[in-house]
């Protein structure tokens, strides 16, 4: 009988330590406004307008090891902070971001290139390309305590052709992502 107890207990043990092998392998985050800051930088005439991102939900999976990940996030357009209720007024209107007829932008992707770069298809304005952005580990202490992605898009391909007289073709897109449980801090 003890013998039996004996195995029965190796034998949980080890389906325990695979358990927690496969676990400590893929990690899932589910995303919000706490873990994910994402940002658009665009040129306006002489400054740069940034915009944040109030509302997103997603998921993101990620190996830190095998340098894998898969991200599946949306965005409430209507939900972008603006500097200033001009700024939103143009921005939201239905020559640019157009949120009533367009209310989400979405973004899916996987790592590429050795964990160093996002490649995935964003959904904007009712259009849906290719959009690769270059992806950063954050470290603290030798422990990894976030992502950064950065890339940049010519917003004519997503059908952003308004107010071309005031703001630029291309739009800086950022996201950084916590694992800490703190809010992220934009990349510098």
């Amino acid at each position: 009988m003890k013998r039996i107890a004996a195995c029965a207990a190796l034998a949980l043990g080890g389906m325990m330590a695979a358990a927690g092998t496969a676990r400590a392998g893929n990690e899932l985050l589910q995303l919000t406004p706490g873990n994910m800051l994402s940002q658009t930088h665009s040129t306006a005439v002489l400054f740069t307008i940034t915009g944040t991102y109030r509302q997103l939900s997603g998921t993101l999976t990620f190996d830190p090891t095998a340098k894998t990940c898969h991200i599946d996030v949306t965005f409430v357009t209507s939900s972008l902070a603006l500097p200033n209720a001009i700024v939103r007024g143009q921005v939201m209107s239905k020559a640019f971001l157009d949120p009533k007829q367009y209310p989400q932008t979405s973004y899916i992707g996987d790592c590429a290139k050795n964990g160093t770069e996002l490649d995935g298809k964003l959904t904007m304005h009712g259009q849906t390309h290719p959009f690769a952005m270059k992806l950063t580990e954050r470290m603290a202490n030798g422990k990894l305590v976030g992502f950064d992605s950065v890339g940049k898009l010519d917003r004519y391909n997503w059908g952003l052709d308004g107010l071309k007289l005031m703001v630029g073709k291309v739009i800086t897109v950022t996201n950084d992502i916590s694992l800490t449980g703190k809010p992220p801090k934009p990349a510098n």
